[in-house]
């Protein structure tokens, strides 16, 4: 900029990004009279509870396959056990992807929680610092690592071999994108010839790699 002169306009350019909606589910049961009405409980609301669970529990499977899949950058080796520099190198790949440093998730498998909690220095009061959040040891969470959040879950995908691959993913949020074009809903009907009625749950989804740089496959 120079003084006394106009600013320089720029023309932003934007890239279109498709995603394919190709996820389409359903979980159903039917729900006999006898069987409801000798209950002692309300059946009809602790299965449909269940069966948006396991739908929602397949979108989260879905997203941690393709992710595992479309992170560019991959650290560690099937069968180790996950240290403090496996971590901080992973870390530095988001870095070096000018990946923002909040909102970055590290999600573990729960062999790869139980190596963390090995981990002398996450879980030392002396190491933390703060000893009101050096809870670990008590109540089994890890919390933040690095300004990372930690999460464990069962639903990431762990190769068989020998050994078997646990495959633990840090990312930035932007890393991948989810569009649910229909969110998990509920429909019942009444199903005479059967005497009972029939629940069925349904979703539909896509989902595709962002920015693959924001991903990390951390293997263990």
């Amino acid at each position: 900029k120079v003084a006394n002169t106009q600013v320089t306009l720029q023309a932003p350019t934007e890239t279109k990004t498709t995603i394919t909606i190709n996820q389409h589910y359903e979980s159903s049961f039917l729900l006999e009279d006898f069987a409801d009405i000798q209950s002692a409980y309300d059946a009809a609301a602790e299965y449909t509870q269940k069966t948006g669970y396991a739908l929602a529990e397949k979108m989260d499977s879905f997203v941690a396959t393709n992710m595992t899949s479309g992170a560019s950058k991959t650290i560690g080796s099937a069968g180790t056990t996950l240290t403090d520099t496996v971590i901080l190198t992973a870390n530095r790949y988001l870095d070096d992807a000018k990946a923002p440093s909040t909102e970055r998730y590290f999600v573990v498998t729960p062999k790869g929680k139980q190596d963390l909690l090995s981990i002398d220095k996450y879980v030392r009061y002396d190491a933390l610092g703060v000893p009101g959040d050096a809870n670990s040891i008590r109540n089994g969470r890890i919390g933040q690592i690095y300004g990372v959040e930690v999460f464990m879950s069962q639903n990431l995908q762990v190769d068989a071999g020998t050994p078997d691959t646990h495959n633990c993913l840090m990312f930035h949020k932007e890393a991948f994108a989810v569009a649910v074009q229909k969110n998990v809903t509920f429909e019942e009907q009444r199903k005479a010839e059967y005497l009972g009625t029939l629940y069925v749950a349904q979703s539909l989804w896509g989902g595709k790699i962002l920015r693959s740089d924001h991903a990390v496959r951390v293997k263990c």
